[in-house]
């Protein structure tokens, strides 16, 4: 008997973003076996203060979850630890506050991931923005949402909402697809793959307009500066600063160079 492939679509709300600290409240996803869709949508109970951003965000109080199950006792968590292997797919918008929230619960994810942000990033170089609610609208999702979600069994959708966001996930992956010609794993590839940014928008030149390709001509020692203090910690800036930096032997035998040396003097200071 052949075995199908599971994709699942996934959306959480968490008491907060401490990605430690805080615990899920809501665990929403959308299981895609080849066609075949199941709809899960469940709240979770929590014993941890939850903070009013938070709420003001997904507008969960404390008193909507006091009958309710932990989260790994839930029939969502369930179903996503019976099939945790890595022929199966486990998409969401933003991966890390998932993954984070999962494994606080013990779910070490092994299914293969793909996040639809970081693919947007790639592939639709024209968005004005990343987040969910503008790809939505920029991409025309929300004209044939209603429609799309009545198929799952789902009658409303609305904004901030775990499953709605878990449609809308579900949508923009079918979107992306056709840039890819229906490859799944190529969504994989390119959720591993840093992103080569294009306009800086941070730092002293955050007001500017500049693109990371103008301010290189301008200021190529500034990316010397980057890659070796701000790029170190946010892999998609090191990998814009680096693409640069190699354009210009001097510049990029400089960065490697300093960077040789904090990383010398580091092991120094640690020893």
């Amino acid at each position: 008997m052949e075995v199908k492939m599971i994709r699942f679509f996934v959306d959480i709300e968490s008491t907060g973003i401490d990605l430690e600290r805080d615990r899920i409240i809501q665990i929403a996803l959308i299981e895609d076996r080849d066609g075949e869709t199941k709809v899960f949508n469940d709240l979770c109970y929590t014993d941890l203060k939850m903070s009013y951003e938070a709420m003001g965000i997904h507008h969960i109080t404390p008193d909507m979850l006091e009958d309710k199950y932990w989260p790994y006792e839930t029939d969502a968590f369930m179903e996503l630890e019976k099939n945790n292997s890595p022929e199966n797919y486990f998409v969401s918008h933003g991966n890390e506050l998932d993954l984070a929230m999962l494994k606080n619960e013990e779910l070490d994810l092994k299914m293969k991931l793909v996040d639809t942000d970081i693919c947007s990033r790639h592939l639709l170089k024209d968005a004005e923005g990343y987040k969910l609610q503008t790809l939505r609208y920029q991409y025309g999702l929300y004209k044939r949402e209603k429609e799309f979600a009545k198929k799952l069994g789902i009658e409303e959708l609305n904004p901030h909402d775990a499953l709605s966001d878990a449609v809308w996930c579900y949508m923009l992956t079918e979107f992306l697809l056709e840039k890819v010609d229906g490859d799944m794993q190529k969504l994989v590839e390119l959720t591993k793959t840093p992103v080569l940014l294009e306009k800086v928008t941070f730092g002293k030149y955050r007001n500017e307009g500049y693109t990371f390709e103008e301010l290189f001509k301008i200021e190529p020692g500034y990316f010397v500066w980057l890659y070796n203090r701000l790029a170190r910690e946010w892999p998609d800036l090191e990998y814009t600063v680096e693409h640069w930096l190699k354009t210009d032997p001097y510049y990029w035998k400089k960065a490697q160079e300093e960077r040789k040396k904090l990383t010398m003097s580091s092991m120094s200071i640690k020893s």
